[in-house]
């Protein structure tokens, strides 16, 4: 029998090798939003990109000058985005690397952002994403989110706050699950439910 987390990682590889994913190739507006602000705050600094994927976040905070991490466990992903910042000139850092076990130096990064990632990982592997983002931040340090919420288009009116499709799983949040998860460690500086059904928080480490 397979593993659920294998499962999820052949839907990830297959998923880059056909293009049929469903995600933007562009930065998220609230992203970019973020990145400009920090960069003003904290010129230069240290970004870690959790499940970076092909790279559009990673490549867009190195090209307003953060020195920038990108993690993902797909090789391909990881090729795609190397290519793709070569091809826009951009100076990022790429690991093959598991979001539940980051294997960075504790508190190395001013910055850690994950768009899309949070929300692959099972209730049962939060307290470990939890230690893994948070161990590689340093106190002070910002923290950019982006994860499903009720009203996004698999859980809108379904009553549901996860489900399985095609191998892959996804769950959405609610304000008090985020809350719950990070409110010990992190301030939010900013949490807002998007018109696109996803979360949109800056915290930072207290």
């Amino acid at each position: 029998m397979i593993a659920k987390i294998e499962v999820n990682k052949r839907y990830f590889r297959e998923a880059y090798r056909s293009g049929k994913h469903g995600w933007e190739a562009k930065p998220s507006p609230y992203v970019l939003r973020c990145l400009d602000r920090l960069r003003g705050e904290l010129p230069g600094a240290a970004l870690l990109d959790v499940g970076c994927g092909e790279g559009r976040h990673a490549i867009a905070a190195a090209r307003r000058g953060f020195r920038v991490t990108g993690a993902d466990f797909e090789p391909l992903a990881l090729r795609r985005a190397r290519a793709a910042a070569r091809a826009a000139g951009a100076a990022v850092r790429l690991v093959k690397a598991d979001a539940l076990a980051l294997p960075f130096r504790a508190k190395s990064f001013d910055i850690v952002l994950d768009f899309g990632c949070l929300h692959h990982q099972r209730k049962a592997d939060w307290p470990a994403y939890r230690r893994s983002v948070l161990g590689a931040l340093r106190p002070g340090g910002f923290f950019i989110l982006s994860a499903f919420s009720p009203r996004f288009r698999f859980f809108k009116g379904t009553g549901r706050s996860w489900h399985i499709a095609y191998g892959a799983y996804r769950r959405c949040f609610t304000k008090k699950d985020l809350c719950a998860l990070f409110a010990d460690d992190l301030r939010f500086l900013a949490l807002r439910e998007g018109t696109d059904g996803l979360w949109h928080a800056l915290l930072r480490y207290k």
